[in-house]
This record gives C-alpha cells, structure tokens and sequence, in this order.
C-alpha cells in the first residue's frame, strides 16, 4: 500500500512503531490509532539514551504531535489517555498475526498525507502530512475532544505554525534535534580535528594569532584571508581548529565550535524562487540560537556575491549575512583570493567593512621545508613508501624553481604526494627481473609442449636443450620468487604498523583531552612504544636482507632489493620533468656522452659552420650542467646569406634536444611589422577586444617552458616587439596582456637576421672563412640598426659564413 510513496525517516519509524504496537496488542488490523498513539508517545529511542548518557546532547524536544496539540491549546495527556482506551477496547487474537493487515482507515490515511505532501510541494511524506491526516479520521476526532480540541482546523493552524515555509526536501528534514541545516549545510572542522582527520599544521603562527585576535574584537569579529591560490588559507582555518581542540586559545573560543559553510549545497537543488533565501536564514537561526559560539568558515568566500540570487529582486547570500555582521551576532571567517577579493568584494563596501583582513603570503623555501617534514609522516603511513629527506629539500627547491605559475607549498606537498605514489604503484606491480624471467620461462614451456609431438632427431635435439633451460630458468626464478614475497609481506607489515601507530597517537590526543588519564598513559607508555618498536625491528630486518643481498651478488649492479619503497631526490626530479618537460634529472652516462658529442651530431646535418655549430653546443652544454646564469636563457643571433644553414641548426638543435624537428616554436618577425601586432605575441592590453585570449608568445611559453624560440628575420619586426624580448632574454620572464608573469628561463632563444650578408657574399670574400674586416663590417651592420641594450643581452652572435663549392657538393 505504500509503494510509490517515499517517507521521511521520522514518518518510516512512526509506521513501525505503529505495527509494532499493533502486534504488542495482538491485534489482526493495523489501524489509524495505532499510527496516532506511536505519534504522540513513541518507544524510546535507545541510540539517543546512550548519547545521552556519555554527554555528547542533552537536549531531546518533544514529539512533534504533543507540540501540536499543545500549540492548539489541547491537552496531551488526555489526548494520549483516551487514544490508548480506545486501543485497549479494540479485539485482540490469539495466538497474534505474525503481519497484521491494512485496515481501509489505514491505507486513507497514507493516501491523503501523500496528497497532502504534494499540494504542499514537499519530496517526502512527513509527520506533519500524517498528522493532518490522522485528525480526519472520526475515532482521532472523538479523542481530540475529549483532549480540549473541538475543531480540526486548529490543529492544521498549529502545524502550520511549527513548520513554517520550511519545504520536506530530504528523509532527515523532519527529524527531532537540533540544528539540522547546520548538519545538512556545514562541515564541523572541529570534530575533524578531533578524530585526526587534518593534517598537521606547521608555521602560519602569525596568520592563526592575528585570526584569533580578530575574533576575539567586541566589533567587526570577522577576519578574512587574502592570499594566492595555494598558499594555505584553508591551511590555516584546519590551524585554529586544531588549536580550538588543544585548548590552545583564549577562554572565548576554547567551547566553540569552527563549522565550514558549504555554499554549493546550499544552492543545489533550490529549484523554487525563496528556496535558498530560507535555507540560508535557517541556518543563520540555528547558530543564533545555537547555545554554544559557533564561528562560520566560509571558503571561497566571494561566491557570496549573487548565490542564491534570481536577479529578479531575490536577496544574494552576502546580503542575508550583513544584518548578523553588523550586530555582532555571528562570527565569520573567509577566505579568498586577492583577484577575486578586488573583483567581488571590495565592489561591496557596506559587506567589506565588517571584515577584516589577514594578508597570506608564500612561504619560502626554507619555511616551505619544515612544512615538508611536518606532513611527511602522513603520507608516509598513506602511501607505505619512506620519504627521505633529500627528496623534502628537492620538492621545495626545484617547485620554486621550475612550478613558478603555483605556489609554495602546494606545489611542493603535490611534487611529494605524485612521487610517493609513483614509488608505491612500482612496487605494487611486479618487479621487471621477475616479470622477464617468467615470460621467459612461459615461452620455453610452450616450446616444450610444441616439440612433444615432433619425432624427428633435430626437434627432440630441442626439446632436451629447451627442458635444460627452462630447468635452470626456474632454479634462478624459485629465489628471486622467494625475495619477492618476502620483501612485499615485509612491506606490507611496516605499513600496518604506521597505520596502527598513527591511530593509536589520535586516541592517545584524543584520551588527554578528555582527561582519561588511565587510557592515555596505557597508550602513551605501553601500547605505542610497542608498535615503534615493531617498526623499528622491521625495518632492522629488512635492512640486513639488503645488506646480506648485496654481499652474495658481490660487484654486480648494487641492486639490493627488488622492491623500491623510498622516494628520493630522484623520483622529485622525474615527477618535474614528467609535468613540464624541462630534463631536470641527474646526467645520466649515456646523456653526458651524447652531449660531448654533440658538435658530431649537428654538424652532420648542418655542412660549413663549424663556428655556429661549436657556439651552440658549448651554451647548451653550459645550461645542461648546471653552470650558467639559471635565471638567463642561451640566446643567439644567426647573421648569414640565405640559405646558410641558420634555420636548419635551430631544426637540427631541436631533433637533437626533442627527437623531433618540429619541437620548437616559431614566430616569422615579417608579421610583427607594425607596432600593434605586439598585442598578437603578449596579449591585447585590458579593455581591447581579445584580452582574455592570451598572447601567442607567452601561451606557447606556458605549456612549454622548455622549448626553443626562433623569432625569423628579426630585423623586420617593429622596435616596440624587439623592445619587449629584452627582459626574456635578461631575466627569464615576460608579461603577458594580463599581467601575469610567464617564466622562460628554460628556453633557448634564436634569432636569425640578414643583416650585413651582402658583406659576407661579395666575391672576393675568401671560401672558407670569414675576414676580420668582414666581421666588423656585419657588426657594425648590427650596431647600427638594433639598440645597444638589444644587443648586450644577446649570449652569442654567430655569423655564418658563405659555403664552399665543395661543401655544397657534400650537401
């Protein structure tokens, strides 16, 4: 009978209070009084006894239906004394029906609380819906009188008057207790902090005093963070909180309550106009008369600005906050971006002015370390891996080196969160020793299988070779096997043993706060020492296997271990040069040799320009080991004849550092000839039509920093575009039309020109080389037509020389 109609959880336990009762009194129909009886005086609820009793809520309200009844002037316990005679008067059976059936009464009662619930526009039949029901039905009605309650209509206007214009949207909208949009609406933070469930907060003691001192003001109490994305604003709320439950701050905040606003689902699903504006009111009642200080937490607080708003005279989420601010009555807590703070808020004065804000900067590398090493232990226990703590210094240094467009330290926490994983998926998955031996045992059994059939001598010849080898495959597999399963349980139980401490450390924070000394001694010096050391002798163990490993397989390659479990330097720098593509890796032999011969390769593909040739190889090798200017990228000026080999050393330069010729980014200069084609290469200014589309220099820079830049007969561009690669090539940054600062200290630079090749192709120039007096004459070329500060920021200008008629008969 009640299919189709969902019930709220509330009105599901009345039903089932009421069949429960209808069982108790043996009787063979379920009947409206039965439903009217576990409505006014239900069974108690053992769950609620028990919170109860350790503390955590001492408030239970009343049964909704006793609240109507009261609100219509009624009295309960006559209502409730005339409702159970008439349930005792009723004929019973025996034995009892195991399922009593639906009595019409009953299931006309069902279908008018749902019709009730859909005129009402409500998702859910609730109890209000069932008790308007019920006091249709004439045996209700006969108890209502006999409780002080003539008319009908006053218990519809008690209802009416309790409800209010909250809509049944959810199976808990209707449930006993307290604050339930703050529970639909809010995360609590410090309960978070309370079950170890955020992450150790280190530094930011500034920022969380400055916060504390704000809310602690008798005015404006409203503190908002402004910072970079990345930089720890959230980081330093999850701070407060977990000082809030150290008892770490002033005697104001110590019972507080920190809750984090979700203003998605507050929007979500509001699909009638004043829907939102109601959930948001109801929440700000609830922390008005909440009895304990709650402060908001409102992330991304800009997004206040118009939620929730119809644009059709509706009330945005800012505006229903203001009233509160202004008087005091709510603590709030923000945190924002300074783009967005500049774009969204101070547009607002009147919501502005009640906050105050909390300036979040970067932290630098030093401090970005310490920070590194407070959390390391968490992902170490997530992850099961060991951190070690070269691999702390190098995530901090090479993300504020190479990760400019984040900030520390999230980009930093990323670089060790991505690596550790890196680690743990390797050695999850089956190491490449075994994994070829076993294909490789694989193929000799089905080339067993096959020969069995064959008769012949050569074949059986084989089978006996293929047998003694597949034999001896397995004798080398059977211990390699052996290690394999013994160092991944080994692993496997460190892992446990972190988990197993990292649990019990939070019971033990967890035992000291409430003062159950007995517990948190019992951890403190008995149940953790014993797990750190288990730890420790785990990892004694699995350090003398390696050692005893590398001493049985004397001087071969040092591989101790077939499982890696530590993330080191190493793993930091693959994970950077995966995401940006800049070789921050350590040279590898087979690298260094290549580079050596690097004037061997280019000159291979680029015929008589031994000079060029030795110029570039030398700058690339400079870069490649570390030793030049980090912030300057190589730049070049090619001067030539056409058809010299100046864009086919960039090409060839491209194919040798990227394995492909195509893997550079070119701009031809002839279509940077007028001076507004400079808003084509940074991006057009704020205002213009385009702004938002980005430049096509520092786009190309953005996805890929490590490339090389050609810029095509530089000489035909406009002196305002040549003008603007001066601090490209002297600090390693450019400034896009939106002010962002790409970096491009990675890049390599190369400019071709034609000027002064009418010098270098006059006939009596010697084949070969070039003149000395040749040379001036080209560089005063140079001088001449670009600015000295141009040509002082330029690595090397290489000029190309005219090709012999041998040289020409090579290519």
């Amino acid at each position: 009978m009640t299919s189709g109609m969902q019930f709220t959880d509330r009105a599901s336990q009345a039903l089932a209070d009421a069949q429960e009762l209808c069982t108790q009194y043996a009787h063979s129909q379920l009947l409206p009084i039965h439903l009217a009886v576990s409505l006014l005086d239900p069974p108690p609820d053992l769950s609620k006894d028990q919170q109860n009793k350790t503390g955590h809520d001492s408030h239970t309200s009343a049964p909704l239906f006793r609240q109507v009844v009261e609100r219509a002037h009624g009295d309960p316990q006559l209502l409730d004394r005339s409702m159970k005679k008439a349930l005792v008067r009723l004929p019973s059976q025996d034995p009892p029906p195991e399922h009593p059936s639906l009595s019409p009464g009953f299931s006309k009662i069902l279908r008018s609380a749902n019709e009730l619930s859909k005129t009402q526009k409500d998702s859910f039949v609730a109890v209000d819906h069932l008790i308007q029901a019920l006091v249709q039905d004439q045996a209700i009605q006969k108890c209502l009188a006999e409780a002080n309650i003539p008319n009908n209509k006053l218990i519809d206007t008690a209802i009416q008057q309790i409800r209010g214009t909250k809509r049944v949207d959810s199976k808990t909208a209707d449930a006993e207790g307290e604050n339930e949009n703050l529970k639909r609406f809010t995360i609590d933070m410090t309960a978070m902090a309370r079950e170890g469930k955020i992450d150790p907060v280190i530094g930011r003691e500034e920022e969380i005093r400055r916060v504390i001192r704000i809310l602690t003001r008798r005015t404006k109490n409203n503190p908002v963070l402004i910072g970079e994305p990345g930089v720890g604003k959230t980081t330093v709320v999850e701070g407060l909180a977990s000082r809030i439950v150290n008892a770490d701050v002033p005697a104001n905040l110590a019972a507080c309550k920190l809750l984090s606003l979700d203003v998605g689902a507050l929007v979500a699903g509001s699909k009638y106009r004043g829907e939102f504006e109601e959930r948001m009111k109801g929440v700000l009642k609830e922390i008005e008369d909440s009895k304990e200080m709650i402060v908001l937490f409102v992330d991304e607080i800009h997004l206040l600005m118009g939620a929730g708003s119809s644009g059709e005279g509706g009330m945005d989420a800012a505006n229903l906050l203001k009233p509160m601010l202004a008087r005091g009555q709510l603590h709030c807590i923000g945190a924002t971006t300074l783009a967005e703070y500049r774009k969204y808020i101070e547009k607002d004065q009147a919501f502005e002015r009640r906050f105050q804000q909390v300036l979040v900067k970067e932290p630098t590398v030093n401090e970005t370390i310490s920070i590194l090493r407070g959390l390391k232990e968490k992902y170490e226990v997530h992850h099961g891996v060991t951190i070690l703590d070269g691999a702390i210094v190098a995530a901090a240094t090479l993300a504020a080196r190479y990760l400019t467009q984040r900030r520390l330290p999230d980009s930093a926490v990323d670089l060790i969160d991505e690596a550790a994983a890196a680690v743990r998926v390797t050695r999850e998955s089956q190491p490449e020793a075994l994994d070829t031996m076993e294909r490789k045992l694989r193929q000799l059994e089905i080339e067993i299988h096959a020969l069995d059939r064959e008769k012949d001598d050569a074949s059986r010849t084989r089978l006996r070779e293929a047998k003694a080898e597949a034999a001896n495959v397995e004798e080398e597999l059977k211990p390699l096997r052996e290690k394999y399963e013994s160092e991944k349980q080994r692993a496997k139980e460190i892992q446990e043993a972190r988990i197993k401490l990292d649990s019990l450390k939070t019971k033990q924070a967890e035992a000291e706060r409430i003062r159950d000394l007995q517990t948190a001694s019992d951890l403190k010096y008995y149940a953790i020492p014993d797990v750190e050391s288990l730890i420790e002798r785990l990892e004694a163990e699995k350090t003398r296997a390696d050692a005893e490993a590398y001493s049985r397989r004397g001087d071969d390659d040092g591989s101790t271990s077939l499982l890696t479990d530590a993330v080191g330097p190493d793993q930091i720098n693959e994970i950077v040069a995966r995401w940006t593509g800049i070789p921050v890796t350590r040279l590898k032999t087979s690298e260094k040799d290549k580079l050596l011969q690097m004037e061997k390769h280019l000159g291979a593909v680029v015929v008589g320009q031994k000079e060029a040739v030795t110029s570039v190889s030398n700058a690339i090798r400079l870069q490649r080991s570390g030793l030049s200017n980090p912030n300057q990228p190589p730049s070049f000026l090619f001067c030539g004849p056409s058809g010299t080999g100046k864009t086919l050393l960039t090409k060839a330069l491209a194919e040798f550092l990227f394995d492909d010729p195509k893997s550079m980014i070119r701009f031809d200069m002839s279509e940077y000839q007028e001076r507004h084609s400079l808003s084509r290469m940074i991006g057009a200014p704020p205002g213009y039509v385009g702004h938002d589309a980005g430049g096509q220099l520092t786009e190309a820079l953005r996805r890929r920093p490590f490339s090389i830049l050609l810029f095509d007969e530089v000489e035909k561009a406009a002196k305002e575009v040549l003008t603007v690669l001066l601090q490209l090539m002297d600090d390693g940054r450019i400034t896009d039309g939106q002010g962002r600062v790409v970096d491009a200290k990675n890049c390599i630079v190369v400019m071709t020109s034609n000027l002064g090749a009418e010098y270098l192709s006059r006939p009596n120039a010697p084949d070969g080389r070039i003149d000395p007096t040749v040379r001036e004459l080209v560089m005063t070329a140079l001088r001449n037509y670009f600015l000295p500060e141009f040509l002082n920021r330029i690595s090397s200008i290489v000029i190309f020389n005219r090709l012999t008629k041998r040289e020409i008969r090579k290519i």
